[in-house]
């Protein structure tokens, strides 16, 4: 009996007393009784977050701007009701307005930490026109810890390299500033084929001008794509070593075992190759260059010599003028019937300009 009391008098202690469905709304027809519970008790929470919930019955409905309206009053009222900031989010996305929602994203994010995490990513993947992205990045500049849900969902849907670019640019520079957020950029314009502008965003960490960075793999503090990336799965294993880089391809499954991705103008080119063989069969490992979105390589020399000698290998080759601003060069190990492994230390990388046909 005493707990009975706690529900309140009338028409607000019902409300009080609702059962709540999966999606956190009031049974329907509840509506009339919020109403009703209105006229008595105009501070209390429950009746206005009822009559606004009514308009949400239905997974795919996005309430009024009634609705919406309630439950703001609802909020003003209990501003810690995680059941109406999400109605309130279900509106706003669903009557398109990106700033708000984002903006209710994260004021839930801090009354549920990491729920940005499970949502942000829908409303990054969800853009597709310049007026979204501008509304996106608008709502995104007051809340940094946003930035990275919403640049891995964008990033999972292609996207035109314009609209990649508008974003990313539209981020506030203090954004990029951190590792993380940079790189979720930069893999943005990457998907997108936006060659030249991630590399203007990763180009703050390079120091030297070869075509290759980092030509005898020493750098070991700049990341990936325009660093050298190590393998280590069923491929085989890349990891640096003294004097260079150690591979190992197990023989089994082809792909790249260290990989960096250049941006290499049309012309003729020469890249060399300075190693040394440290077991297995010659030549299950190669030398390899692609287009990015491309399966045919612009060349796949094998890297040839007994275990145990320094080898020097020289592929002169040309970058096609059309669909190739983007290229993977590789040593990485090759489909071969025998299957068999292959070792290696990598010495030195280089592709020079002018290489020849």
């Amino acid at each position: 009996v005493p707990a009975l009391g706690m529900l309140g008098p009338g028409k607000a202690g019902m409300l009080r007393a609702l059962p709540m469905d999966g999606n956190g709304l009031p049974p329907a027809g509840s509506e009339k009784i919020a109403r009703e519970a209105l006229a008595g008790s105009p501070l209390s929470y429950e009746p206005f977050f009822v009559a606004g919930a009514a308009g949400f019955q239905g997974n795919a409905s996005a309430g009024t701007d009634a609705d919406a309206a309630l439950l703001r009053e609802a909020l003003h009222r209990n501003p810690r009701a995680r059941e109406a900031h999400f109605l309130l989010l279900r509106h706003q996305v669903g009557s398109g307005d990106l700033k708000a929602a984002i903006s209710q994203l994260a004021v839930m994010n801090r009354l549920t930490g990491g729920i940005a995490d499970k949502l942000m990513p829908a409303v990054g993947m969800a853009i597709q026109t310049e007026q979204q992205a501008d509304d996106a990045v608008a709502g995104l500049a007051p809340h940094p810890e946003l930035f990275a849900p919403f640049l891995r969902g964008f990033a999972q849907v292609p996207k035109p390299p314009a609209l990649a670019v508008r974003v990313v640019k539209g981020l506030p520079q203090a954004g990029l500033a951190d590792a993380k957020v940079r790189g979720l950029a930069i893999d943005v314009l990457v998907k997108a084929q936006a060659f030249a502008e991630a590399r203007a965003i990763w180009g703050g960490m390079a120091t030297r001008a070869e075509l290759v960075h980092s030509p005898d793999f020493a750098d070991t503090k700049a990341p990936p794509p325009f660093n050298w990336a190590l393998a280590e799965d069923t491929t085989g294993v890349a990891e640096r070593a003294e004097g260079g880089m150690f591979v190992s391809y197990f023989g089994r499954v082809p792909g790249p075992l260290t990989s960096q991705l250049l941006t290499l103008a049309p012309g003729s080119y020469k890249a060399r190759l300075v190693y040394r063989s440290e077991g297995g069969s010659p030549g299950a490992l190669g030398l390899q260059l692609l287009c990015v979105g491309s399966q045919t390589p612009l060349f796949d020399q094998p890297l040839d010599g007994a275990a145990g000698t320094n080898q020097a290998l020289t592929v002169s080759f040309p970058i096609p003028d059309q669909g190739c601003k983007g290229q993977v060069l590789s040593v990485s190990g090759r489909v071969q019937e025998s299957r068999d492994p292959q070792q290696a230390v990598l010495r030195r990388l280089d592709i020079t300009a002018g290489g020849g046909k």
